[in-house]
């Protein structure tokens, strides 16, 4: 039999990630001082969805951020200053009014941002009260943040990234190999047996088990790892 295409992927120089990222950390700055920046490049990072800008401030720190919508080279960025609440400003969600689009949100204080850093993503501040801040996400998901937390008003750039079409299978398969992944994807069900455990029957009759143990070795988790219970209801 051979090994399953998970498993390879540990060994094989094939299916080995090449980071292309232009940076490795697209985070905020520390500091809790109101200060001016500038946007001084944007960046074009193929391993991300989203270009980011580069912003330096009067202190001589310096970031990469994503960038959001309507970004250009030389536009001020607007720091903590809570008079200024304009797209591209970095606030605290205290500070941001009801209904804002936010991005690059913190998950705790001086995280630098976690959360929304897609291409055309955004999230909204629903509710600032009581001393927590919260989040619709843009899956629909409502969260409830620390109010000391950062966010970038605006959406992320990028947002028709998903609207135009690849047209050929080339252009599909260069996108997918600039970010190290596998592709095109065949299902486990339509291989031959020997060339996967679950090929080489048809693909409505799955009778063999696909319960997986919790402590399998990595890659070989192909199915479903430690099932309290299968089959139909």
């Amino acid at each position: 039999m051979k090994v399953p295409r998970a498993r390879r992927r540990g060994k094989s120089k094939m299916f080995t990630v090449n980071d292309f990222r232009a940076v490795a950390d697209a985070k905020l700055i520390k500091g809790d001082e109101a200060e001016k920046g500038r946007v001084v490049a944007l960046v074009n990072d193929v391993y991300r969805t989203a270009p980011l800008m580069k912003l330096k401030f009067e202190t001589g720190k310096s970031c990469y951020l994503p960038a959001f919508s309507g970004a250009y080279v030389g536009m001020p960025i607007n720091y903590l200053d809570p008079l200024q609440p304009v797209n591209g400003a970095i606030l605290r969600l205290k500070d941001i009014p009801t209904g804002t689009d936010i991005y690059n949100i913190e998950l705790m204080p001086n995280d630098g941002g976690k959360l929304v850093k897609s291409g055309g993503g955004s999230a909204k501040l629903v509710e600032n009260v009581q001393g927590t801040a919260a989040i619709a996400l843009p899956s629909g998901k409502v969260i409830r943040l620390n109010p000391e937390c950062r966010a970038i008003i605006g959406k992320v750039a990028n947002s028709g990234r998903v609207e135009k079409p690849f047209y050929k299978a080339g252009n599909k398969f260069h996108s997918i190999k600039s970010r190290g992944r596998y592709w095109p994807m065949t299902a486990a069900v339509a291989m031959n047996a020997y060339e996967h455990k679950f090929g080489g029957k048809r693909r409505s009759s799955q009778h063999k088990s696909k319960s997986v143990a919790r402590n399998a070795p990595a890659g070989a988790k192909v199915g479903t790892i430690a099932p309290k219970r299968t089959g139909v209801r």
